[in-house]
């Protein structure tokens, strides 16, 4: 039909009363015509008209009487277009399609056009043009959001720019305030189930029932039906006959910029699933199959395994404080991959972590062990349903042997590495359902669910509680990915957009979701609540949590906290469910993170890294020759410098360790420094001397101190991240070191992890000198480099160079080479046997008395104290902690740690305690290391063995 022209003009600063729409036309691919007057004026038979492509999405619609186009010529007119179909690319007045126009009028630029909400909702938009719009009726914006729209510039009549909009702050104003406390995906009513999703642009949904996890037809489709005021479409089944039985999907028809600007027909499983069917990477997302949720009631029988109902009665631990918790990570399927002890069904799988097998396996018995010398907790690396592993077709290769720096074992690994069933979990895709993979059968809904209850109760039943590693910051996919699932059914909400309105990556591994708008705040909190309902999980760890909203998480942990008091695991008074998190710095978001700094106050931790890099050496980012050349703490800077030279006092030209060049004395005395700070909860008061805070001691020009409360500060110096801290200090130690300087050398290490002021945090494997072969990223790296021997017979060291096409590996090559080939590098059983217990005994010094687990920063600042400061000697530190009222049970005078990592023993002088009664803590006296039991103390000189943590209490 011809185009009508626009009633009403565009006058700066005012909205038009007429806001009868108008039919503009728009073109594919521009040109002229004729026949009718132009939208924008001017038009007659046989003109030219001008046609502009639409680019991007820098349009945001804010609010229903707002959009902001960051950029655009105030001095122009706007429209706001609304195409049901979609299909707009080029805009002009030809007539080769239709769109519905509507006037905006431009307000005065910047905050003068925005309402003082918005203008604090929305402060990056300072500065950007202001459309205003008569708001339409709930039925109009329904239709409109329901299809494609675009905002076209035009000066002097003429089309100059155009741009699709961004809905995300549009939805949340409009749907989110009845939606978000609606319950979404499955519920339950006796038995009979309904389903519930939000999909406020989606032009119908309808729902897939099929009759068994293999079914690829549906046996029935029902159309939902949406609630114009929330955007969510329901559905209600008639009985219960579905429930525990058949599986479903979504049909979604919803108009898709990532489906060529159409409206297109997604098939996709409810984000809110419980359950699934097997992941099939070879179908999934195609048209030749999908993932279907699991219509499974988690109160039922089928979801249950047995017991569950007695252990959710009686047998749940209850919440500890932060400072109370001592945290071990590990990877589902490390913990049993390469357990021969293991029956051969639950080898990598849930069931490895079977009370049933307490006491029978070494997995079990080596967590025991542990958890009788005061681990409190088991992190789990991610268990949520990932897209890396295919459920149907995984393998596990056989990889012959390798040793030295041979690349046989890395060629294998690398043939295999997307077909076999490893992978650390980063990836997720659904957010409330447990990992196929780690199940007995993948396909079966109901036996992911069991099992993974099964695994909790197994590690409560040895006690200790679970941590969930979540990942809230990424999916794999966006827009039309075959594992894309969030944006086949809202497409452009859940993901951060950037300015032109693509989806960002700052996570580097994948498509950044947007916990900041609404509905995503949403699907995290809820998940994270199944969790802590329905597993009964104790804690979380969120992935690069410096990408979501600080106030998400302030959110998710009073949500969190309500569960647990719910379920008698927390009083009232007492501690809540503990969260932690990489708090990295993060720039260029719009709103207040949850990084390090900004954490301080909320009691949620974040890992830090000052700790773990003083004591390593170097920085994760190093590689090659800087993987040796930057010695830490630990492995001898300064007092056994590998290249052979003595330490420099003069001469300052080291700069890898702090702001500016320093000698390296200087240098090691400030990662000593750090590490004080580090042991004193990383509190930005700590008053580490006279005249320096926490916050005050360099970290690179950043404060090294930032936390308010020791809760905040996870002490760690390795994580699956990058090289075990035994591999970093197999590039760093002299070669001449012996086997057991290298294992005391560790467990210096791990005691300044046990022995902090805030969480202690260890990385599986630690205590037992665990090796990756030197893999700085061993997320694909199969079974083969990830390995465990929970005996201490081997620790998997120089079993071939790591895969050359992750992390710095390749970087690394030639470094790693020789010291891979070098025999006389490795250790043996009685190393690891030395090192595991001597690390339980730290963990027994830890939970002997609360003077190691003081509560509060005024606690800390009053009672820890360092005498070295002024008097610091190479390789040593010196920790005091009063027993005066307040600091903590008080249970000794005070405790005095040496931390000796010099290769030479080594004395320090307290005056004061000249005429003191002090012995080594009764527990190291009697304890697992017999060098330790050579410390001695006489009128106030206290001496320590070389590489030893002397732990003496004045009495």
């Amino acid at each position: 039909m011809p185009a009508i022209p626009i009633l009403g003009q565009f006058v700066r600063g005012v909205v038009s009363t007429l806001i009868v729409a108008a039919t503009l036309t728009v073109s594919a691919c521009g040109g002229g015509g004729g026949g009718g007057a132009g939208a924008y004026g001017g038009g007659s038979a046989g003109s030219t008209s001008s046609s502009v492509s639409l680019s991007g999405a820098r349009a945001v619609w804010l609010a229903a009487d707002t959009l902001v186009w960051p950029g655009a010529n105030t001095g122009n007119s706007y429209q706001l277009l609304a195409a049901p179909n979609g299909g707009l690319s080029a805009v002009s007045s030809s007539a080769n399609g239709s769109a519905t126009a509507y006037p905006l009028s431009v307000s005065s630029a910047g905050f003068g056009g925005l309402s003082a909400a918005l203008q604090a909702k929305y402060p990056q938009y300072a500065g950007a043009a202001v459309l205003k719009l008569t708001p339409f009726s709930q039925a109009q914006l329904n239709s409109i959001v329901s299809g494609e729209i675009a905002v076209v510039e035009s000066s002097n009549g003429q089309a100059v720019d155009g741009t699709q909009v961004q809905l995300a702050p549009l939805l949340d104003a409009v749907y989110a305030p009845r939606a978000q406390s609606a319950a979404l995906g499955l519920s339950f009513s006796n038995d009979v189930p309904s389903f519930a999703l939000w999909a406020p642009t989606a032009q119908s949904v309808k729902l897939n029932v099929f009759d068994s996890a293999s079914a690829t037809t549906p046996s029935s489709t029902v159309a939902m039906s949406m609630d114009p005021a929330s955007g969510i479409w329901r559905y209600a089944a008639a009985d219960s006959s579905w429930t525990n039985v058949k599986y479903y999907s979504y049909a979604v028809a919803v108009y898709s910029r990532y489906a060529n600007n159409t409206v297109v027909t997604n098939t996709v499983a409810d984000p809110y699933a419980v359950s699934l069917n097997a992941l099939d990477s070879t179908t999934v997302g195609t048209s030749a199959g999908n993932l279907n949720a699991m219509v499974l009631n988690l109160a039922d029988a089928p979801a249950m395994p047995s017991g569950w109902t007695k252990h959710v009665q009686t047998g749940l631990p209850p919440t500890l404080d932060g400072t109370d918790s001592a945290i071990y990570e590990l990877h589902i399927r490390d913990f049993s991959a390469n357990d021969s002890s293991v029956a051969s069904a639950m080898v990598g799988k849930y069931e490895a972590f079977n009370l049933a097998n307490a006491g029978a396996t070494s997995g079990m018995k080596h967590l025991a062990a542990l958890a009788q010398a005061g681990l409190t907790h088991v992190h789990l690396l991610p268990p949520v349903e990932f897209a890396s592993i295919d459920e149907v077709h995984c393998a596990t290769p056989a990889i012959a042997a390798a040793t030295g720096a041979s690349l046989t074992a890395e060629q294998a690994v690398i043939a295999t590495q997307n077909t076999d069933c490893f992978n650390w979990g980063y990836d997720p895709i659904f957010y409330g359902v447990p990992e196929g993979s780690y199940s007995s059968n993948a396909a079966d809904g109901g036996a992911r669910v069991r099992e993974f209850r099964d695994m909790v109760m197994g590690l409560h039943g040895i006690g200790l509680r679970v941590i969930l590693d979540v990942v809230y910051n990424h999916t794999p996919a966006s827009g039309q990915g075959n594992v894309s699932i969030l944006d086949k059914i809202v497409p452009g909400y859940y993901y951060r957009l950037d300015a032109n309105g693509n989806v960002t990556d700052q996570s580097y591994a994948g498509a950044d979701l947007a916990a900041e708008n609404a509905m995503t705040e949403k699907l995290v909190i809820d998940t994270l609540v199944r969790w802590a309902d329905q597993y009964k999980v104790d804690g979380f760890r969120f992935d690069i949590m410096s990408l979501l909203p600080k106030q998400v998480m302030l959110d998710a942990q009073s949500a969190l906290n309500a569960v647990a008091l719910a379920d008698g695991r927390r009083t009232a008074s007492g501690p809540g469910v503990y969260l932690y998190g990489e708090g990295w710095t993060q720039n260029g978001l719009n709103f207040v993170n949850a990084q390090q700094a900004n954490m301080a106050g909320t009691g949620i931790g974040s890992f830090n890294d000052r700790l773990r890099d003083a004591t390593r050496g170097g920085s994760p980012m190093d590689s090659g020759a800087a993987m040796v050349t930057h010695q830490g703490f630990i492995n001898g800077l300064c007092y056994d410098n590998n290249d052979g030279s003595s330490c420099s006092t003069a001469g300052a030209n080291i700069s890898w360790c702090g702001s500016g060049s320093l000698t390296q004395q200087q240098c090691l005395f400030l990662l000593q420094n750090r590490i004080s700070v580090g042991l004193a909860g990383n509190l930005a008061s700590f008053p580490l001397n006279a005249t320096t805070t926490g916050a005050q001691v360099d970290y690179f020009g950043a404060d090294t101190g930032y936390t308010a409360a020791p809760q905040e500060n996870i002490a760690y110096i390795s994580v699956h991240d990058n090289e075990t801290v035994f591999d970093a200090s197999q590039y760093k130690h002299p070669v001449t070191t012996s086997a057991a300087d290298r294992a005391r050398a560790q467990v210096v290490g791990l005691s300044l992890v046990a022995l902090a002021q805030g969480v202690p945090f260890f990385h599986a494997g630690d205590d037992l000198l665990r090796s990756k072969s030197m893999d700085s990223n061993s997320f694909n790296a199969g079974d083969y480099f990830n390995r465990i021997d929970w005996t201490g017979a081997t620790n998997n060291w120089a079993v071939g160079a790591p895969p050359q096409n992750t992390g710095n590996n390749a970087a690394n090559l030639a470094t790693m080479t020789p010291l891979l080939n070098n025999t006389g590098l490795a250790t043996g059983p009685t190393d690891s046997n030395h090192a595991t217990l001597a690390f339980q005994d730290f963990l027994r010094l830890r939970q002997d008395t609360s003077m190691f687990r003081l509560k509060t920063a005024a606690a800390v600042n009053s009672c820890v104290s360092f005498p070295d400061q002024g008097a610091q000697q190479r390789g040593l530190i010196v920790m005091r902690i009063s027993g005066a009222a307040g600091c903590g049970d008080s249970k000794y005078k005070s405790i005095v740690v040496l931390f000796n990592a010099n290769k030479l023993g080594q004395s320090f002088t307290l005056a004061s305690y000249a005429a003191s009664n002090v012995v080594l803590h009764p527990l190291q006296a009697g304890g697992n290391d017999v060098v330790v039991k050579n410390a001695g103390f006489a009128a106030g000189v206290f001496s320590v063995p070389a590489r030893t943590t002397a732990v003496f209490v004045q009495q």
